[in-house]
């Protein structure tokens, strides 16, 4: 049996109110400040058409985040697939995503359960990566600790250090791990 094809106009309307908070998360850099009435008018739509699609204001952010992590997995996942491309390639394409979404992930990040997300997602990341690379665990340092490293690095480029670029934080996070293994 074949899935019911979803209407242009709901695609549309769904897309407009997660633009929407996105604006006004960089707008506001406060998620409290967050209503229906701001999203929907911001998305030039009704307060009608956001109920349509979504329950509440919870329930809107929780699929803006999905797609969040979706983007990420389907930007990351081709790498994954190859052995031949390298950590730095890797990591640049990861720290890429960060940077161009920059002004509304920094609201994000105040978020725990984002930092929690985002970081089983890192630690996901790093075990395909070691599978791929066939690296068993009592070769490798913990996951939760480069998971932790590597979250840490982003929420104070986020918050911090907006000024340096990708290619800079990647290069910087490569050379610190390329003295780990040496040590």
């Amino acid at each position: 049996m074949s899935a019911k094809k979803e209407d242009p106009r709901a695609i549309r309307s769904k897309r407009l109110l997660k633009e929407s908070v996105k604006s006004l998360l960089v707008e506001s850099q406060n998620l409290q400040e967050l209503t229906v009435q701001k999203v929907a008018a911001k998305a030039e739509l009704n307060r009608a058409t956001f109920y349509l699609h979504y329950l509440d204001m919870q329930d809107l952010l929780k699929h803006v985040v999905y797609d969040i992590f979706n983007d990420m997995s389907q930007k990351l996942s081709p790498l994954l697939q190859q052995e031949s491309v390298d950590l730095d390639e890797q990591l640049l394409s990861f720290l890429d995503y960060f940077y161009q979404n920059r002004k509304y992930l920094f609201v994000l990040f105040e978020e725990r359960a984002f930092q929690k997300k985002l970081h089983n997602f890192i630690v996901e990341f790093v075990q395909a990566r070691r599978d791929l690379r066939k690296i068993t665990t009592e070769e490798a340092v913990s996951k939760d600790i480069i998971a932790s490293s590597i979250l840490g690095i982003l929420m104070w480029w986020i918050r911090d250090g907006k000024h340096y670029s990708s290619e800079y934080i990647a290069e910087q996070i490569s050379v610190w791990m390329s003295k780990r293994h040496k040590e």
